[in-house]
């Protein structure tokens, strides 16, 4: 059995579904079928799934996108001031 999916989108995104989904040869519901098919596909497959690894740090470091680097440098700093 089926359900409906109402979705709220722009109209100009609307429009570049559209493309897309002609380019493919596929209406939008197909193409949108198809999309989602495909990262359900990669969210299955545990390689390419990321996920930070230390719940425990969720919270206790600003992020704007740092790097591992950063993380590691303010984790050491942290680690020295607990001492």
């Amino acid at each position: 059995m089926t359900q409906v999916v109402s979705l709220r989108v722009p109209q100009d995104k609307v429009a570049a579904i559209d493309r897309q989904a002609a380019d493919a040869g596929l209406d939008r519901t197909k193409y949108l079928l198809r999309l989602v098919d495909e990262d359900l596909a990669r969210s299955r497959n545990p390689r390419t799934r990321k996920r930070f690894a230390s719940v425990h740090l969720l919270g206790k470091f600003k992020s704007k996108g740092s790097s591992n680097t950063a993380i590691r440098a303010a984790l050491k700093v942290r680690s020295e001031e607990d001492r």
